[in-house]
């Protein structure tokens, strides 16, 4: 028998959305899109460029794995990256994630909102095990004092660069990596010849010039940690900077961030200093390419040291999806992600494991910058060490310009850098 049961307005919905439900592709009725977490990225990556390709790639992948995750990327010009982040946070509409650099983290982890940082300390969200996996200099590089503010996603290094087939030209022996500054002298001094000069480098930048500092036995700190640059060391190392250009000319007048890697990519210097970032340009430009470690310096036989620069993603402390966003942080930095992006871009990985990863130490580019990264310097990722650079700029520009002389002028930075310190 059948029996007929009246049923409520209320009860015949309910009915009816299950029914529909039960004929519903599992695609759309697995997870309604009002539960979906959303999660906005920030990026500094060139439009269309390799490396913002892969990002899409990795995000994509990361939304197939996590469907209850949705995420926006949004590219921020790098210049403009951490202002337009501060004054987002200030406006209480940040980003979940951004892709910051340990200068911008010095310059940002003192700032706070309402008495709370601007991100996100990691420590709590990631476990040893996930944190050993990272370069132990990446990950210092991410603090700003205790907190843990980004996971490290790449890291980078100067190194020399020279072209091939310039020294085949001249009959020159390649640099090696047991190279001095003497032969790199000589061989520049052979290279330079009408247009075409035997180095490129920036000679009023210090990024440029602290492999040269280091090769002299000068520090940006000394033994306490308190910046310091009036020493013999960094005044010697100032002038056979700057020599390279005023009594060697073998550096183009007036070389800068633009025409450094102008020259090079155009036959028109046939070494430059160079990180692995600018790797993809050259090789695009047809040169025919080759790498070796920063020299030691004759007079000192002291190996040139660069800073090593290091790249992260941040969650942002007002973020509401912070296990969804280090998750998503987690992705970007894996051992996959990372090998896609060195291979892709010489973007250098922070993942340990890919330093002995076959795909990788057999192309002798990325391999060469891996190993000038076991020869690199760090600074404390602090407000005080981030005004070092511009201090330092200016001792450069002084001495380049003969205002001062290389003693003058560092103890110049010196006081000025004391009485900024003491605002």
């Amino acid at each position: 028998m059948i029996r007929l049961v009246q049923m409520s307005p209320v009860a015949l919905v309910v009915l009816v959305s299950v029914a529909v439900t039960s004929w519903m592709p599992d695609s759309l009725a697995s997870e309604p899109a009002y539960n979906k977490k959303h999660i906005e990225v920030w990026h500094t990556f060139v439009v269309n460029s390799p490396e913002e390709e892969i990002l899409a790639r990795a995000i994509e992948s990361f939304e197939t794995a996590n469907p209850d995750i949705d995420v926006e990327a949004t590219r921020i010009p790098y210049h403009q990256n951490l202002q337009q982040f501060i004054n987002s946070s200030q406006g209480g509409e940040a980003p979940d994630v951004i892709r910051l650099s340990e200068t911008e983290l010095a310059k940002i982890g003192h700032i706070t909102v309402e008495g709370l940082p601007v991100l996100e300390d990691l420590r709590p969200h990631l476990t040893p095990n996930q944190r050993s996996r990272f370069e132990s200099r990446s990950v210092t590089a991410m603090r700003y004092g205790e907190p843990l503010y980004a996971i490290p996603a790449s890291q980078g290094s100067l190194s020399l660069l020279y072209n091939k087939a310039l020294f085949d030209t001249a009959g020159l022996e390649y640099p090696r990596d047991d190279w001095t500054t003497g032969e790199l002298l000589q061989a520049a001094k052979a290279l330079t010849n009408g247009e075409v000069m035997g180095l490129s480098v920036p000679l009023t930048w210090s990024y440029w010039f602290i492999p040269f500092m280091t090769g002299f036995g000068g520090s940006l700190f000394d033994d306490r940690g308190d910046a310091v640059f009036a020493s013999q060391e960094t005044a010697t190392a100032v002038d056979w900077f700057l020599d390279l250009e005023r009594t060697h000319h073998v550096v183009a007048p007036g070389t800068g961030l633009e025409s450094l890697s102008t020259q090079f990519a155009t036959n028109t210097a046939a070494m430059v200093i160079d990180g692995s970032w600018s790797v993809n340009y050259y090789l695009d430009a047809n040169i025919e390419l080759g790498q070796a470690v920063m020299p030691l310096v004759s007079e000192t036989g002291k190996r040139m040291v660069p800073l090593l620069s290091y790249f992260g993603w941040a969650i942002s402390k007002q973020s509401d999806a912070k296990v969804a966003s280090v998750k998503l942080a987690l992705w970007l930095t894996s051992t996959d992600v990372q090998k896609e992006f060195a291979i892709e871009t010489y973007m250098l990985p922070t993942d340990t494991s890919l330093t002995v990863d076959t795909d990788i130490t057999a192309d002798p580019l990325l391999a060469g910058f891996l190993r000038q990264t076991t020869h690199g310097t760090t600074v404390p990722t602090t407000k005080a060490a981030n005004l070092v650079f511009e201090q330092l700029d200016t001792a450069l520009e002084m001495t380049y310009t003969g205002v001062m002389d290389a003693g003058e002028a560092l103890e110049a930075a010196d006081a000025t850098l004391e009485e900024v310190l003491r605002q």
